[in-house]
C-alpha cells in the first residue's frame, strides 16, 4: 500500500461510518473484478460509476432532484475544459445517453469536476477538515448539452446555509484490511466523490439536503438503449422456519421506481453474498421487476438478513435472487429484462397461471 493510499484510507474511516464503508466496498470489489474480466471482457464497456441524488430542503424538494456525478481524478486547472468530450472520452457517448435517462425521469444531472492550480490532492489539509484549496468547476445537461454552471448562482437557490458535515465511526478490521488492499486510483475515486459531498457542499457551502440518497452504478447495454441503476451491497440472507430471504431498504426502492418508471427501464439489485463469518459466497441478483411481484407488504426493522440498519426493510424470497455472471450482462438478456413494464406483466401471468393450477384447475 502506497503513503498515498494509507492517507485515503484514513480519511475515508473519518467519514463513513461503518455500514457505509461495506456497501462501498462491495462496489468497488465488483467494479475491480469487472475490470479484470470477471464477467466477460465487454462488461467493463457497460459499466459507469454512480452519483449522488440530492434535492434542496424545502416544501417542494421531491421536484428539484439532481444527480451529481464525481469526475474520477483530481485535474489540473490548467487542464480543466468545459468540452465534455474531452473530459469523458470513450465514455461521452454512454454517459450522454444517462444523462438524457436521467433528464427524462425528472432529475437534473450535474457533473462534477475536482481541481486545483497544481493538480496536487491536499490530502493532509482533508484530514484536518480543511477544504479550501479545493475548487469545483460544474457542467449541467440541458436540452442534450453539457454547459458550464455558475456555482454561485446555482448553489444560491438552494435554501439554508446550515448543513454539516457527519463523521465516521470505527470500521471492522476485515473492511479496513480490504479497503487498504484497493488500489490507488480506486481509493482516489471514493475521495473525490465523498468530499463533493462532505467537503463542498456540507463544509464549504453548509447547504442541507433533502431525501439524500446515491447510485452505485449504471449497466447500460452497448447499443444504450437499456439502462439501469444498480444497487451493490454486501450481506447474508436471514432465514426462519418458513423461509430464507434478503432484506433491501424500502426507500431505495421507492428511489428506483423514481427512475425507472418515466423510462419503461428496469433495475438491478446486486448482492455480494458471504454467510455470517463474512466469507464469500458468490454474486447473486435480482431485477426491480421481481421485487415488486415477490416483495412482502409489511415492512421490517433492519436486523440479520435485513441490512443491520434502523430503516424500514422489504423482505425478499432468497430463490428469486439469480446467480450474477456474464451471461447475465449480455446484451440478449438485457434486452428481456430491461423494460420494467413488460417483465412484471410477465412474471404476473406466470404467477396466474400457476395460481389457477393450484387452486382453479376443476373449474
Amino acid at each position: 500500500m502506497t503513503e498515498i493510499s494509507s492517507k485515503i484510507v484514513k480519511i475515508l474511516e473519518e467519514f463513513w461510518q461503518r455500514n457505509k464503508a461495506k456497501g462501498l466496498l462491495a462496489q468497488t470489489i465488483f467494479k475491480e473484478e469487472i475490470h479484470k474480466n470477471y464477467f466477460g471482457e465487454d462488461a467493463k464497456e457497460k459499466i459507469i460509476s454512480g452519483c449522488w441524488l440530492l434535492a434542496p430542503k424545502e416544501e417542494n424538494f421531491y421536484k428539484f432532484r439532481f444527480c451529481f456525478f464525481v469526475h474520477p481524478r483530481f485535474m489540473k486547472e490548467d487542464d480543466i475544459s468545459s468540452d465534455v468530450r474531452k473530459i469523458l472520452g470513450e465514455n461521452y457517448r454512454p454517459f450522454h445517453a444517462l444523462a438524457g435517462f436521467m433528464n427524462n425521469a425528472g432529475i437534473g444531472v450535474v457533473y462534477a469536476i475536482p481541481f486545483n492550480r497544481d493538480g496536487e490532492l491536499p490530502l493532509d489539509e482533508i484530514k484536518s477538515r480543511r477544504f479550501g484549496n479545493i475548487e469545483w468547476f460544474f457542467l449541467g445537461f440541458q436540452k442534450g448539452v453539457f454547459c458550464p454552471l455558475d456555482i454561485n448562482k446555482f448553489f444560491g437557490k438552494w435554501e439554508g446555509n446550515r448543513g454539516r458535515a457527519g463523521y465516521g465511526r470505527g470500521w471492522e478490521d476485515s473492511v479496513r484490511r480490504r479497503m487498504e488492499l484497493l488500489d490507488e486510483n480506486i481509493l482516489t475515486e471514493l475521495l473525490l466523490n465523498e468530499l463533493f459531498y462532505t467537503g463542498f457542499l456540507k463544509t464549504i457551502l453548509k447547504k442541507p439536503v433533502s431525501d439524500p440518497y446515491d447510485i452505485d452504478i449504471f449497466l447500460i447495454s452497448i447499443s444504450q438503449k437499456y439502462i439501469f441503476p444498480v444497487e451493490i451491497k454486501e450481506k447474508f440472507p436471514g432465514e426462519n422456519k418458513k423461509e430464507k430471504f434478503f432484506g433491501i431498504d424500502a426507500g431505495r426502492v421507492m428511489m428506483l421506481l423514481r427512475l425507472c418508471i418515466p423510462n419503461d427501464a428496469n433495475a438491478i439489485y446486486l448482492i455480494r453474498e458471504v454467510n455470517r463469518r463474512g466469507e464469500f459466497i458468490g454474486w447473486k441478483y435480482i431485477t426491480l421487476s421481481d421485487i415488486i411481484m415477490t416483495a412482502s407488504w409489511n415492512l421490517q426493522r433492519g436486523g440479520v438478513g435485513m441490512g443491520g440498519q434502523d430503516t424500514q426493510t422489504i423482505r425478499l424470497p432468497y430463490r428469486y435472487f439469480k446467480k450474477f455472471s456474464k451471461e447475465e450482462i449480455s446484451e440478449d438478456n438485457l434486452r428481456r429484462i430491461g423494460t420494467l413494464p413488460k417483465d412484471v406483466k410477465v412474471l404476473a401471468r406466470k404467477f396466474g397461471e400457476e395460481m389457477f393450477l393450484r387452486f382453479y384447475n376443476n373449474c
